[in-house]
């Protein structure tokens, strides 16, 4: 078989196997062993942040790590527990932690003795349990495996407390308990739907499509995440705690957890409300992508009374709106200021977060024929008519559902969107970083950073201007003429001075302003309103660029326009 045809059946194959979780939308992740026992505190000390890294942070020797298992006994493990709570949420597959980095095994491992079955007094394989459930129940099992970081061995990355040259037994490691461990997990427990890899560290691109041959060897059908490493795998897995910023047209994921940690952490209560959670599964769904949301099982087995409540209200929701949501692709329209959009083929899902006040929704740019407009709950019909090349719907005078009401749109034939992005009447409209079109030597770049230990958060600036001709531009078209208010959310770069830009309008109007301090880091960004401007009816082409910086411009994250009411 030539190179061409071998990758042209790849495709063929990861195609075929990866229909299933583009069809999924919501999973979910569990993060459970040794560090939900500690659950957050080591020698009385609390580590605040994310509780699995509880040994790396604490910088906990190999030995003193393993006693934790010898009181490890989670009896109130249930798998059929588990698996109702997460069937009853909607969830369509559940991905566990099979080994983090602490290199502790949570199943029966022949490769090594540091595992739930050998080293506790629980002496059962939960994820055998686990899967079996799955099976019966029709979820999808899927592992998550941390092939490189393993602070319990000497080749295995992260610990260099104990092993201070780890990396030089790499190589070790990864034959003699990476690559059994993983055949164990493909061998013993039945179809599994993926393996979620994590961290890949210093592996070679060779050693990532070792992983990923194997997977695909003992199990075809079985996915393999971007995370193997080396721009490999069959899907992406995006940043902790990552939105999409634009429509992403590839199988992808986000993941984020209920609270602040993925383990369990006892005075962790920062929790996400079901209408958060619910919104956020239809930004990611109409970005295309699947929402994998952590829970942190306790250290006894039980899940947190909070979740299985929360669960429950998201899973009512989704009950009632599923066909919204499952096997559905992204959103027809630019950014809704009201909520979002997924559609199937013939139709269109706009889900209404905040509903308007004159109680009418302006779906813009909208160009097809429609047979009807109904609340998906209820079916009741909706009237609708046309202003300036948009569609207006009379909506009741109350949502149906405080989270997201869902309207379908039934049409025929072609469907036709402006892709020019539209101010909602009254609304506050954000265009961010990725929505412009740049000009001069600007260019765009993603910036991660940890609030605290282990929050990711992630933001798409634009940077690398200097002079009148280094530009950001976006474009847009508002219905009415109106007065806006004009703020950036910027940082700025380290060591630059105050100076001066401009925000140009088409229709030749100007907002002279300086920048503010806002601190040394990249990662503080902070609002400034800089003034008003009215904007008119039809398109209109909005510029920021500075005048003849000396230093690194700032970093913008984003431009609102705010109604001056």
């Amino acid at each position: 078989m030539n190179a061409a045809i071998a990758d042209e059946q790849q495709a063929v194959n990861s195609t075929n196997r990866v229909q299933w979780f583009t069809e999924a939308k919501f999973g979910m992740f569990m993060h459970w062993g040794l560090y939900s026992h500690a659950a957050g505190v080591w020698k009385d000390k609390k580590y605040y942040g994310i509780g699995e890294w509880l040994m790396h942070r604490a910088k906990i020797p190999v030995a003193e790590y393993e006693i934790l298992a010898t009181s490890f006994n989670p009896v109130k493990f249930n798998a059929k527990d588990w698996v109702a709570t997460a069937k009853q949420a909607g969830m369509k597959y559940i991905v566990i932690t099979s080994k983090h980095h602490d290199g502790f095994a949570m199943f029966k491992s022949n490769a090594s003795k540091f595992n739930v079955v050998d080293a506790t007094p629980f002496k059962r394989d939960p994820l055998k349990e686990l899967a079996d459930e799955c099976h019966r129940e029709g979820l999808k099992i899927c592992f998550y495996y941390s092939q490189f970081q393993d602070w319990h061995e000497p080749g295995g990355g992260g610990n260099s407390w104990d092993f201070p040259n780890n990396k030089e037994k790499f190589g070790e490691y990864f034959e003699t308990k990476c690559k059994p461990q993983i055949k164990e997990l493909l061998t013993n427990y039945g179809p599994i739907g993926l393996i979620w890899f994590d961290t890949p560290g210093i592996m070679t691109k060779e050693q990532s499509h070792e992983l990923l041959d194997m997977v695909h060897k003992y199990q075809p059908q079985c996915l393999v995440s971007s995370r193997v490493g080396n721009d490999v795998g069959d899907y992406t897995d995006l940043g902790d705690h990552e939105l999409p910023a634009e429509i992403i047209k590839k199988p992808f994921e986000s993941l984020f957890t209920h609270n602040d940690s993925w383990g369990y952490v006892w005075y962790d209560k920062n929790w996400r409300s079901p209408k958060e959670l619910v919104q956020m599964l239809v930004k990611i769904n109409g970005k295309g992508g699947n929402f994998l949301l952590n829970i942190g099982p306790q250290g006894d087995g039980a899940l947190p009374e909070m979740s299985i409540r929360t669960l429950k209200k998201v899973g009512d929701w989704l009950e009632k709106n599923k066909e919204s949501v499952y096997g559905t692709s992204y959103s027809a329209f630019p950014e809704l200021t009201w909520g979002d959009c997924t559609t199937k083929p013939g139709k269109l899902y706009l889900h209404v977060f905040d509903w308007p006040k004159n109680c009418v929704l302006r779906v813009p740019g909208l160009s097809c024929k429609i047979d009807s407009i109904k609340l998906l709950d209820g079916g009741k019909k909706l009237k609708y008519s046309s202003e300036a090349g948009d569609v207006m719907v009379k909506l009741p005078a109350e949502m149906s559902d405080q989270m997201d009401t869902v309207l379908v749109v039934a049409y025929e034939g072609d469907l036709k969107v402006d892709p020019v992005r539209t101010i909602m009447d009254g609304c506050e409209t954000t265009m961010f970083a990725l929505d412009a079109k740049l000009s001069g030597e600007t260019k765009t770049k993603k910036i991660s950073w940890m609030e605290e230990f282990g929050d990711w958060k992630h933001a798409n600036i634009v940077e690398k201007w200097k002079t009148e001709k280094d530009a950001a531009t976006w474009k847009f078209r508002a219905p009415k003429a109106g007065q806006y208010w004009v703020e950036l959310d910027y940082s700025y770069p380290s060591k630059s001075k105050r100076q001066e830009a401009v925000i140009q309008l088409s229709n030749s109007q100007q907002l002279l302003f300086e920048t503010k301090d806002t601190g040394d880091k990249a990662s503080h960004f902070q609002p400034h309103r800089i003034g008003v401007v009215d904007i008119p009816a039809g398109q209109v082409e909005m510029s920021v660029y500075p005048v003849g910086a000396e230093d690194a411009f700032i970093n913008l994250r984003s431009v609102k326009l705010i109604p001056f009411e």
